[in-house]
């Protein structure tokens, strides 16, 4: 037979189109209608149907997979036609307005009774239903209680349009007078969101839209628990939203599924939204992360690579030292062999090739004590700990003792204070750069008399300042090229001075780029003068406390 349609059709159907409540996301409220309808009548399906113009479509649906059928086949068209009954067919198999019906033929659909869902002016737009595919019957309680399912469900539906107009004109004001929210509807990269104090979204910007690859009618509205997974919402965004709505600002960061996007890497940050001092809402931001873990992946890929291959170079540095000192202390031995053999036999050629091979040996065994040192530098690996400045020089110098005294020059030391180093990397730089200055000095040639070379410190406001001075007995007037770091009325800047001091280094050999090096993972800088008399200037500035290092030749001594 014919499908009815009720003298209000037209009113009805704005009445349904008013409340908006059309193809909505499942809510969990009108979901306990048709779990409480469903256990009170005893049957396997209950709906919350919404008869529209050409189909009933279920708000909520309990035992059944449809989502709406078309109205042509929907008894609850049949149900609205008398609004303050309860519409009830025992069996519909037996029923001559039904029994042709597709889910009636079936045997899906036997017994029915249906609650209209009526608007305080009399339309109804649809029922709370129970059905099963069995005849059967309801006492009078059920279908009382079918009625109060029904009404309850007309007051949830007016109840979400009401809090709908309230959110859009509670938004309006904001937008009038909020900065806030007009941050939160720009066209930036990041997903921006307002979230009401019930966790529900009240405004979306297109990137959010992007990402979650809705509309923004679908998503406005919504709970945030409806759109995050259930274990990101409690442990997460549930904690965040109520400390923004307690008025303090929040942030979390983690991996989520988007349908436009994939799995992405999020920073979420939660800040309150106030109107008048009175926290109403939050403003959530929403930032992508990925790029920059995938970036953080790789640089920690790359650590593991270059600690391996650091590890490497250590095994075999240290095979090499290992394997070149056997042969190193074999020649050692022999010479001493061969010095007491041409004591015997005072022969003045043959004690100084023996002499020559001698010193040879022991700046060979020191080489390589150096280059197992020098491997094995890493800022992981340094002892810092405090000395006293002239322990680390007057080290130094013992250790090229032979070479100033071949050379014959002499040094004067006069250093104070303390410094917090690594002692024997400091020393090997220290080492580097004296014997760099002694090969400068010897290159000048053969000059009356010896070589003197002082060191003497000052103390200063940031630094501990050691100058080197360079004389011959025989004079040689000179100018720097460079002018020295001065110091004392400013706090060091290493990043600048470092930079060039480095450029500087590498046109000056390996020894001082060691020593380049080793100043550096101090925090330091090493500075070099180049002078006209080709003796050139060092200056070593080490942090500290209040206090760093310098050494500079100075001129002449008095």
């Amino acid at each position: 037979m014919p499908t009815p349609i009720p003298a209000n059709e037209p009113d009805r159907l704005a009445a349904l189109r008013r409340l908006e409540i059309l193809d909505t996301l499942p809510q969990k409220a009108f979901d306990s209608i048709t779990s409480l309808a469903a256990g009170i009548c005893g049957t396997p399906i209950a709906l919350i149907s919404l008869v529209d113009s050409n189909r009933q479509w279920f708000k909520s649906r309990l035992g059944t997979e449809l989502a709406q059928t078309s109205r042509d086949e929907a008894l609850c068209a049949h149900a609205i036609m008398e609004p303050s009954e309860v519409l009830v067919v025992n069996d519909a198999t037996h029923d001559e307005r039904f029994h042709n019906y597709p889910m009636v033929r079936k045997g899906e659909l036997v017994f029915y009774a249906g609650a209209p869902i009526v608007t305080s002016e009399g339309a109804a737009l649809g029922t709370v239903c129970v059905i099963d595919s069995v005849p059967r019957e309801l006492d009078e309680d059920q279908l009382n209680m079918l009625k109060h399912l029904a009404d309850l469900a007309m007051q949830l539906i007016e109840h979400e349009r009401s809090r709908r107009d309230q959110s859009e004109h509670m938004v309006e004001q904001i937008v009038k007078g909020q900065q806030i929210v007009r941050d939160v509807l720009n066209e930036g990269r990041d997903m921006a969101a307002f979230i009401d104090r019930e966790h529900c979204y009240l405004f979306v910007n297109p990137a959010f839209q992007r990402y979650w690859n809705r509309e923004p009618q679908e998503i406005m509205g919504m709970q945030v628990q409806d759109l995050i997974d259930p274990t990101s919402y409690r442990a997460l965004f549930k904690p965040s939203l109520n400390q923004a709505l307690a008025g303090q600002e929040s942030q979390f960061a983690l991996e989520l599924g988007f349908p436009g996007m994939g799995r992405r890497y999020l920073e979420v940050t939660h800040t309150p939204a106030r109107d008048g001092g009175e926290v109403h809402g939050v403003v959530e931001r929403t930032r992508d992360i990925t790029a920059r873990k995938q970036s953080e992946r790789q640089l920690d890929d790359a650590v593991k690579e270059l600690q391996a291959k650091r590890l490497a170079n250590r095994k075999y540095v240290y095979s090499v030292s290992h394997d070149l000192k056997e042969p190193v202390n074999a020649i050692t031995n022999a010479t001493l062999l061969l010095a007491e053999g041409a004591a015997l036999r005072a022969d003045p050629v043959e004690t100084r090739c023996v002499r020559i091979a001698q010193e040879a040996s022991a700046k060979l065994s020191r080489v390589l004590e150096d280059l197992r040192i020098y491997s094995e530098v890493d800022v992981s690996d340094m002892r810092m700990k405090p000395h006293t400045a002239h322990s680390i020089y007057a080290r130094a110098i013992t250790e090229i003792e032979a070479e100033l005294e071949a050379g014959d020059v002499e040094v004067d030391l006069f250093v104070t204070g303390a410094i917090r180093v690594d002692a024997p990397l400091l020393c090997l730089a220290i080492r580097s750069i004296l014997e760099n200055l002694l090969g400068s000095v010897n290159r000048q040639g053969p000059v009356p008399g010896d070589s003197l070379v002082v060191i003497r410190s000052q103390e200063e406001s940031f630094t501990h300042r050691v100058d080197i001075t360079v004389q011959r007995l025989a004079p040689v007037h000179t100018a720097s090229v460079v002018a020295s770091v001065d110091a004392t009325t400013r706090p060091l800047s290493p990043r600048r001075t470092r930079k060039r001091a480095m450029n500087d280094v590498r046109e000056l050999g390996l020894g001082l780029s060691i020593a380049s090096h080793i100043i550096d993972l101090h925090q330091g800088e090493l500075q070099i003068e180049l002078r006209s008399d080709g003796i050139n200037c060092y200056s070593v500035i080490l942090p500290g406390p209040n206090r760093a290092i310098e050494l500079q030749p100075t001129g002449p001594a008095a």
